[in-house]
């Protein structure tokens, strides 16, 4: 886990979990041109405070390209024709719905990419252990050994080349060589398996009382961040009862009304999107401000 955000990272676990699905509901759900390009500027000022690879920044760029071309070519749904391909109109509630769509998607993915790169296995144990600590191991167990065998098979892929075996151009060469690789590779998940299962029984798993060991404490920052997200996500959710928030897209472009509570739910949920980034530079000030002080 290496990241930069240094504040949200070290808060309670389940706090900034809170945060990430409510952010990732609350946009799917709302699906509002304003929800989403709040989400998407807030998911990669983000993804930016978190060190984010410029790889990564490329292909969620990709796939936003790819989603905002493909719908207004293949959905023939609205009222506003703008232009025509052969007799298939190209309309603009299709060109906005797109637009946002593929807004929506860059954002899910720059935040799933943030909570990946401040999530470790020790929290993915401390937030599953309470529903279902066999599940939670597995999925500990999992997560550090796809990396594992990445490495592994790269490793036996440079034997292979050291030795003199080459892929080769043509296909079934390919073939031949991936099967190789692969049937090394197996060969070594099963051993590691083993001696794993090993390790574990010598250590007496499930052969007495299991016990919990939790390094994350609920610090008083961690009582105000979630108190701040749970009456932001009040101050979203609330207004909906008694007014549209959702935008709608087909047949025609209906903006929502807005009034007084339409602007208090996309108020807090700007706040709600903003918040940790808001806590993170704070404390980054509040750092650099002690740090001229000595």
């Amino acid at each position: 886990m290496v990241t930069d955000m240094i504040w949200f990272v070290s808060c309670n676990p389940f706090v900034t979990l809170i945060y990430f699905l409510a952010v990732t509901a609350l946009s799917a759900v709302y699906n509002n041109p304003l929800h989403t390009a709040l989400t998407l500027v807030s998911a990669v000022v983000m993804f930016i405070l978190c060190g984010g690879r410029k790889k990564a920044a490329f292909g969620f760029f990709m796939i936003f390209l790819l989603t905002f071309i493909v719908n207004p070519i293949i959905s023939k749904k609205g009222a506003t024709p703008l232009i025509f391909i052969g007799s298939d109109p190209i309309t603009l509630e299709a060109i906005v719905y797109g637009l946002n769509s593929a807004s929506l998607i860059a954002a899910i993915l720059f935040l799933f990419y943030c909570f990946t790169d401040m999530t470790n296995s020790e929290k993915l144990m401390y937030m599953l252990s309470p529903f279902s600590a066999s599940f939670a191991l597995t999925v500990s167990a999992v997560l550090r050994f796809f990396p594992l065998y990445v490495r592994q098979a790269e490793q036996i892929s440079e034997q292979q080349t050291a030795a003199g075996v080459q892929g080769g151009g043509s296909i079934p060469e390919k073939l031949r060589y991936g099967g190789r690789i692969f049937s090394a590779l197996s060969t070594w998940a099963l051993e590691n398996g083993i001696v794993t299962a090993d390790a574990m029984a010598c250590r007496g798993y499930g052969t007495g009382r299991r016990s919990f060991y939790f390094a994350y404490g609920f610090k008083k920052s961690d009582g105000v961040f979630l108190s701040l997200e749970l009456l932001l996500i009040a101050g979203v959710v609330l207004p909906s009862f008694f007014t549209t928030c959702t935008y709608n897209y087909y047949p025609d472009l209906v903006f929502p009304t807005v009034n007084v509570l339409f602007i208090t739910s996309v108020a807090c949920y700007a706040l709600l999107v903003f918040l940790p980034i808001i806590f993170e530079i704070t404390d980054r000030i509040k750092w650099k401000y002690l740090q001229s002080k000595i």
